[in-house]
């Protein structure tokens, strides 16, 4: 049964790309979201606004949900006027959230028996990706399902991969961040080294993005962070939540991660100075501070 019309539950940085793009595929899109001005937004595109996750329950053929974390979605799930209390056997829920792999395997199981699936289907890109539909989307859960949802997900991203079981979608997503994050420490460490050194930032930023030390990651985000502009994007308060699941889960499993907890520290220290709001790239500000850099000298 081709899939046609989707409830999008929680409409912030990424949900609301997500059903823009929806709507622009020709899909029938409803959506809720605890602060209404994200609903209202969209109703001019097309989007048919839910009093509540029970009421975007009814009539839809696959749900996608994008919210903060997995107490929020227990809430949506399970909560009074939850998805439960509209849903009904056949309906397809899809994760998009960065949560723990043992959670989303316990929601799956427990929907089981209503006849309703669940699939962990996070994202890989950032929030301004999302709005170009350059995103990548890891989903983990019975190929069956899978073979249904994967044509709705191609329409509104770049690349659309199944990994495995339920779960392991949530665990390559801590996967995909712990990676970003050490890559984002080795761009700070080198940036301050060059400015220290009292290297030209624009020609030391030109290099970086042209030879072999390249990544998406100063492409996009070099030239903010030599100016000191740490607008949020992935604000430091998500980062800490993040890193913690991913030490808990590295922890069960038996791995070690001495880089990452490491850069954890620097984390830490960015939301013990107040500045959970910011960008978390503001951590280069601790290294500047570290390695005696006056705050004129980065044009701040």
């Amino acid at each position: 049964m081709d899939i046609k019309k989707i409830s999008v539950v929680g409409l912030g940085q990424m949900g609301t790309p997500v059903a823009t793009l929806l709507l622009k595929a020709g899909y029938e899109v409803t959506g809720f979201d605890l602060a209404e001005r994200q609903i209202t937004a969209l109703v001019p595109l097309g989007l048919k606004p839910a009093a509540s996750p029970s009421d975007a329950a009814r009539g839809a053929d696959l749900f996608m949900l994008s919210l903060p974390n997995w107490e929020a979605v227990q809430n949506v799930v399970e909560g009074d006027n939850g998805i439960l209390a509209g849903a009904r056997p056949g309906q397809i829920i899809i994760d998009m959230s960065t949560v723990l792999p043992w959670e989303t395997q316990a929601m799956a199981e427990r929907l089981a028996p209503r006849g309703i699936d669940w699939m962990d289907v996070p994202i890989s890109g950032s929030a301004k990706q999302a709005r170009v539909g350059n995103m990548v989307f890891m989903a983990a859960g019975k190929e069956s399902v899978f073979a249904r949802i994967k044509p709705v997900l191609d329409k509104i991203g770049k690349k659309t991969v199944y990994v495995g079981k339920c779960g392991d979608g949530a665990t390559l997503k801590l996967i995909v961040n712990q990676i970003l994050y050490l890559n984002q420490a080795s761009a700070i460490e080198g940036f301050v080294h060059g400015l220290k050194a009292g290297i030209n930032p624009d020609a030391m930023l030109e290099v970086l993005n042209s030879g072999a030390a390249a990544s998406d990651l100063i492409a996009a985000r070099g030239k903010d962070m030599l100016e000191g502009n740490f607008e949020k994007k992935g604000p430091v308060w998500l980062a800490l939540k993040t890193t913690s699941h991913v030490m808990e889960s590295a922890k069960r499993l038996g791995v070690m991660l001495p880089m990452l907890a490491l850069y954890q520290q620097f984390i830490l220290q960015a939301h013990y100075n107040g500045w959970d709001d910011l960008d978390l790239t503001s951590v280069m500000k601790i290294y500047e501070q570290m390695a005696g850099i006056e705050q004129d000298q980065t044009a701040r």
